[in-house]
């Protein structure tokens, strides 16, 4: 099904995709501008970056319903941001999934290529008000990384952890404790994890932030399988 108002004119077939989806929830008010800041230099830091015509992005927020955006270039995607309702974070897991896929397999049909995809959710809590079931979520994970999409949960504040996003099946998860750090994880190390994915052969996977911080918690791949990834998935 083609996304509306999506860019399927890539110049090259080494395509990149990333589907950014921040909890819009009610909890996340008092860490709204924050939020938009660390949006805003994301994108800002993709400015220069050789990469930047391989790539489409689109920021789609969640909280009672999900928010679904077209995919969009580095330099134009929406970065607006706004709070209000519940989480209804496995509902956003399953639509999230079912809009990146649908997005591949257009861009499969339009390019005859297949391009490299990167799905991150980011929430401050768990599954509260109307939701979908936690299995729901998990074969949607699944359906995933069986695709070869690069799967990532970030656990941003005290009411959840990194290794919940483990638990629903995502390859690599990430805490972000401290909400004085948000601007600098959007702005710099999501951005610089991000980049080295656009850079690479294959999908990290559960290194995704591996090169952009010494700490984070990994899921879906064994020890020996990282290291084959760390050592050859990166062009001359």
């Amino acid at each position: 099904m083609l996304i509306r108002g999506s860019i399927y004119n890539f110049v090259t077939d080494r395509i990149n995709i990333f589907s950014i989806n921040p909890d819009s929830s009610g909890s996340m008010l008092e860490h709204s501008q924050k939020m938009k800041e660390g949006l805003e230099l994301y994108k800002k830091s993709f400015e220069n970056f050789s990469e930047k015509n391989s790539m489409a992005v689109a920021i789609n927020m969640f909280d009672s319903s999900y928010n679904c955006r077209p995919f969009k270039g580095i330099e134009e995607f929406d970065t607006s941001y706004s709070t209000g309702g519940t989480t209804a974070l496995y509902y956003a897991i399953k639509n999230g999934a079912d809009n990146l896929l649908d997005y591949i397999e257009e861009i499969i049909k339009i390019k005859k290529c297949i391009p490299r995809a990167t799905f991150v959710i980011l929430s401050d809590g768990h599954s509260k008000g109307p939701d979908l079931s936690m299995e729901e979520a998990i074969k949607a994970v699944k359906r995933l990384n069986d695709a070869g999409v690069t799967t990532v949960f970030v656990a941003f504040g005290s009411s959840i952890e990194a290794k919940f996003g483990e638990k629903l099946g995502f390859q690599s998860t990430k805490d972000v404790n401290d909400p004085e750090t948000l601007v600098t994880f959007m702005g710099e190390e999501l951005s610089k994890s991000c980049k080295q994915q656009s850079k690479s052969r294959k999908s990290l996977g559960a290194n995704f932030f591996s090169k952009a911080a010494k700490k984070s918690h990994s899921a879906g791949y064994d020890a020996k399988t990282a290291q084959i990834l760390e050592d050859d998935d990166w062009f001359a």
